[in-house]
Parts: structure tokens; C-alpha cells; sequence
């Protein structure tokens, strides 16, 4: 692979850097996709663009050569898993924050089946957790939204 892909791909999966930064660096590529989705909240939130976003995130990091089975840099699946959770619902600081908070506890336990779904082989693994973790946060976060009306 050409050293100027490599660093495309580089800069890419860790968000602009942001997974190189020490301590926590998922939890800061999550911060960032709250930032993203309360500045730019039509794409960030769309299904069609976060369908698009773990694509991207899954190509990209299967055309990477690592040695670790998650490096902790890669946080492009961080932000994905932010914007599935997110994705479908109305974007208020309140339910920012309540999605970034399940996101982060379900991406950091892994309940079943997130667990089961980092197993999955490359790149597929690695995004498929936060994914998962999207899933079920946007789902605590639609009861919530439901609650909270009612």
C-alpha cells in the first residue's frame, strides 16, 4: 500500500488524530460525533448517511495492516456507533447526552450480543460492537423519548 494512502487511511479511521490522543480516545471520537450531530444534524443523523459511515469505517479499516486485534487509535467506529445511536431522533442536548451515555456503557461492558458481534473477523468486528451498542442505545434513547411525551 502506497505511504500517502496509508496516511489518508490513517487520518481517517482516527478521526482527524483524535485515537491517538491518550486516555479514552473512543469516548472522545463519541464526543466528537455529538458535537457533529448537534452542528450538522441533517447528515449526522440521516439513515442513509450513517449507513454510509459504517461502510466507510469497515472498508477503510480492512484495507489497514495492524498487528493488535482492536488497535485502541482506530475510533471511527466510535463516531459510527454514535451516529447509529443518534440517527431517526430529535436532536436536543438532552438526548445527546442520554445517547452518548449508553453508547459509552454498553460500547465499554458489552452486554450480549455486542460482545458476540466484536468476534467478527477485521474491520467487521471491530465496527460491528459499536454498532450494536448504537442499536441499543437509540432504542433506551426511543423509550426515553416515548416516556418523556407520555
Amino acid at each position: 500500500m502506497s505511504q500517502k494512502l496509508n496516511v489518508i487511511l490513517h487520518f481517517i479511521v482516527t478521526c482527524g488524530y483524535i485515537g491517538r490522543l491518550p486516555f479514552a480516545p473512543g469516548t472522545y471520537a463519541s464526543v466528537l460525533g455529538c458535537i457533529l450531530i448537534y452542528l450538522f444534524p441533517v447528515p449526522f443523523n440521516s439513515p442513509l448517511f450513517v449507513i454510509a459511515l459504517v461502510v466507510l469505517s469497515v472498508l477503510c479499516i480492512n484495507l489497514m495492516r495492524f498487528e493488535e486485534k482492536d488497535p485502541g487509535y482506530i475510533v471511527i467506529d466510535e463516531l459510527a456507533g454514535m451516529c447509529v445511536t443518534m440517527a431517526g431522533h430529535s436532536i436536543a442536548l438532552v438526548n445527546i447526552a442520554i445517547g452518548f451515555v449508553f453508547f459509552r456503557g454498553f460500547d465499554i461492558l458489552k452486554p450480549f450480543p455486542i460482545r458476540q458481534a466484536e468476534r467478527l473477523r477485521g474491520g467487521y468486528g471491530i465496527v460491528a460492537d459499536d454498532v450494536v451498542a448504537g442499536i441499543f442505545s437509540s432504542a433506551v434513547l426511543m423509550i426515553w423519548e416515548r416516556v418523556k411525551w407520555s
